[in-house]
């Protein structure tokens, strides 16, 4: 049975707005993929971090929600975690 999760993924600031698009859509895409809905994707822009990661004081940053199979999460953290442009995200059930 489907969950509906929220993603907040912040993206490396080095990258071109496009570019950061792009891994948003990437990430959209592995979601759905895997079997997830897409319900609602905020894109928030460049802002500067409440501190620093991975010596960056910026990044671009996406809220995702979606609905996706719970035993998939792991999947998908594990797709985050590889991601080399992810510098920080989080998965919320809702």
């Amino acid at each position: 049975m489907l969950k509906t999760y929220e993603s907040m993924i912040i993206v490396k600031p080095n990258l071109s707005e496009e570019a950061a698009k792009k891994e948003n859509e990437k990430i959209q895409a592995f979601i759905k993929e895997n079997g997830g809905e897409i319900l609602k994707v905020d894109e928030w822009g460049k802002r500067k971090l409440a501190y620093e990661i991975q010596k960056f004081t910026e990044g671009y940053y996406f809220v995702i929600n979606y609905t996706f199979e719970p035993s998939q999460i792991s999947q998908l953290e594990r797709y985050y975690k590889l991601n080399e442009e992810v510098i920080r995200y989080n998965i919320l059930a809702k």
